[in-house]
C-alpha cells in the first residue's frame, strides 16, 4: 500500500506515543530494580505496550493506496525494506555491534535465533507488513470491484502467510528471526486493519457511536480484571496464558484508545509531547536502549520500596529527556536521519 500525502491523524501520534513511553517505563523497572515483572504497573505496561503499537499500524493502513500493480508492490517492498531493515542493521551491527562492542550483536547465527535481545520489533513489524502488503496486492488484483469478496480473499492470505511462518518456524526453530512473537502479533495487526475499515461509518450514527462506547466500557472491565489477577509476565508459554494475554491486550487496548478519546481528538491540536514522541516513536525505540537505567544502586533495590521507586522515576525522567534531546539533535541532519531511521528528509 502506497501512502497518502495527507495531514498526520495526531490522535494515532498519541496513541504511539503513549505506547512508546510505556515501553521505556517498563524497560527501566526491569533495568533498576527487582521484582518489578510481579507489580500492577509492570502489568498494565506489558499488555499494552506493543500491542497497542501493532495495533496502531494496521490501523494507519487505511490512509494507504491500494497496490493495484507490481511496480507499486516493489515500492512498498522497497519503501518498508528501508523503513524497518536498515535501521535494524544499522543499529544492531553498527551501533550496538561496532560502536559500543557489544559482541553478541556481531554474532549473524547468534542474532537471528534470539531477536528478543535486540531490536526484534523491526523485523515483527517488517514480516507483518510483508505478508499483509502482499495478501492486499493479491486481493486487490483477484477482487478489486467487490469488497466483501477482497476482505476474504485478503484475509486468506494473511492465514496463508500465517502458516507458512509456522512452517519455517517448524524448521528452523520459532525462535529465528522472531517468528513467535510475530505470530503472536500478527491478529493484532490485522484486528488495526479490520477496525480502520469501518469506523468512521459506525462514528457517523449514533448506534454506532453507542455501540463503540459499550465495547470499550466492557473492554475495559475485562482488563482491569484480568491484570489485577493474573501474573500475566510471568505466566508460562501455554496455550491458556498466550490466549489470556492476548485477550487481555486487545481489551487493554481498545479501552485506552476509546477513553483517550475523551481527552485528545484528531481534529484539535492537542497531545503535545506525546504526539511528538509518537510522530517520533521510532527513534525513541532505537535510542533508548542506550539510555537506560543510568542511576544504579549499590544494592539493587525491590521496585515497591522507596529506594526503588525514587530510582525509576529519576531513570524515567534521565533516560525520556536524553532520549528526547539526541533526537532533535540528530533529526536535522539528513544522513543521520536516514542511516539510523531509515527516514529521508
Amino acid at each position: 500500500m502506497q501512502a497518502k500525502t495527507e495531514n498526520r491523524n495526531q490522535f494515532v501520534d498519541v496513541m504511539r506515543g503513549i505506547a512508546m513511553l510505556l515501553v521505556v517505563l517498563q524497560h527501566t523497572m526491569s533495568g533498576c530494580t527487582v521484582g518489578a515483572e510481579n507489580t500492577f504497573v509492570f502489568n498494565i505496561a506489558w499488555s499494552l505496550q506493543m500491542p497497542l503499537f501493532i495495533l496502531i499500524s494496521g490501523y494507519v493502513t487505511k490512509y494507504s493506496r491500494p497496490i493495484s500493480d507490481g511496480k507499486g508492490l516493489w515500492k512498498y517492498v522497497k519503501r518498508r525494506t528501508v523503513a524497518y531493515m536498515l535501521p535494524w542493521a544499522v543499529w544492531s551491527f553498527l551501533v550496538r555491534g561496532i560502536i559500543f562492542g557489544e559482541d553478541s550483536f556481531l554474532n549473524v547465527k547468534h542474532l537471528l535465533w534470539n531477536m528478543d535481545s535486540g531490536y526484534w520489533f523491526l523485523a515483527t513489524i517488517w514480516t507483518i507488513s510483508m505478508i499483509f502488503g502482499i495478501a492486499s496486492f493479491i486481493a486487490e488484483r483477484v477482487s478489486k470491484e467487490n469488497l466483501l469478496q477482497k476482505q476474504i480473499v485478503l484475509l486468506g492470505c494473511y492465514l496463508v502467510g500465517m502458516v507458512l511462518l509456522v512452517g519455517i518456524g517448524a524448521i528452523l526453530g520459532l525462535s529465528f528471526f522472531a517468528i513467535k512473537l510475530t505470530l503472536y502479533y500478527m491478529p493484532f495487526y490485522y484486528a488495526g486493519f479490520l477496525y480502520g475499515q469501518f469506523d468512521d461509518r459506525m462514528k457517523e450514527s449514533e448506534i454506532g457511536k453507542k455501540m463503540i462506547d459499550s465495547i470499550v466500557a466492557i473492554c475495559f472491565a475485562v482488563w482491569l480484571f484480568i491484570i489485577l489477577r493474573f501474573p500475566l509476565y510471568e505466566m508460562s508459554d501455554g496455550s491458556f496464558a498466550i490466549i489470556l494475554r492476548a485477550a487481555t491486550s486487545l481489551a487493554g487496548c481498545i479501552a485506552v484508545c476509546g477513553l483517550c478519546r475523551g481527552i485528545f481528538s484528531s481534529k484539535i491540536g492537542g497531545g503535545g509531547t506525546l504526539a511528538w514522541v509518537g510522530e517520533h516513536s521510532l527513534e525513541v525505540y532505537l535510542t533508548h536502549y542506550l539510555l537506560l537505567s543510568l542511576i544504579k544502586s549499590d544494592k539493587v533495590p525491590i521496585v515497591y520500596s522507596p529506594v526503588g521507586l525514587g530510582l525509576v522515576l529519576v531513570n524515567y525522567v534521565i533516560t525520556v529527556a536524553l532520549t528526547v534531546m539526541a533526537i532533535v539533535m540528530m533529526n536535522p541532519n539528513a544522513v543521520l536521519s536516514f542511516v539510523l531511521t531509515g527516514k529521508k528528509k
